[in-house]
């Protein structure tokens, strides 16, 4: 759950110098609220309008549908993967985080607040400050998320002890399906 009494967040918004902003771009959907997050479903070709390198392989099989909040952490895993992935010999607790944001076990799969949880409370206190506050370095080579390798350089301990967050390579029979779903007349068959 969202720790509404976090020092470091109260902090910053009594300084004035946190600000919250929420982006709809069009996309929303109106769910009753008697559903439970987990019950919600939408239509899978809804998940094709975001942009497909930032999109989880939640709908790339053939599926006909998909949680939309599920979808979203797995968006938001996709783009750190992009943006820092490649550091995770750096800041080792990013493997484990990354990899349950995207997990393809949808079920498995972090939900916002959790994700958050495991952030504040397993990254931050083992990153040393200067870390976290990296730039991006623009000229890495990027590899799919799914297809990158986040645990390769880290220590075997460490691979041990966090192995349950560990996703592991994408099957080859997930790979074929993903390729024959490219072609949109799959779907009229």
């Amino acid at each position: 759950m969202y720790d509404t009494h976090n020092y470091c967040r109260r902090s910053l918004r009594s300084q004035g110098k946190l600000t919250y902003a929420f982006y709809d771009f069009d996309g929303s959907t109106m769910f009753p609220p008697s559903m439970s997050l987990d019950e919600c479903r939408l239509p899978s070709c809804v998940s094709y309008d975001t942009f497909y390198d930032q999109r989880p392989g939640d709908t790339l099989q053939g599926e006909l549908d998909f949680n939309p909040f599920a979808f979203d952490v797995g968006m938001l895993g996709v783009m750190f993967c992009k943006e820092f992935q490649h550091m995770t010999h750096v800041v080792p607790m990013w493997a484990p985080l990354f990899d349950r944001m995207t997990t393809r076990d949808v079920g498995r799969r972090f939900k916002a607040s959790e994700a958050l949880q495991f952030f504040e409370e397993q990254v931050i206190p083992l990153t040393p400050k200067s870390i976290l506050s990296l730039t991006p370095d623009a000229n890495r080579a990027y590899k799919a998320y799914d297809y990158y390798d986040r645990w390769k350089y880290l220590d075997s301990d460490f691979v041990e002890k966090w192995a349950a967050y560990r996703e592991p390579p994408v099957p080859r029979h997930i790979r074929f399906l993903r390729e024959i779903c490219l072609y949109p007349w799959v779907f009229r068959i």
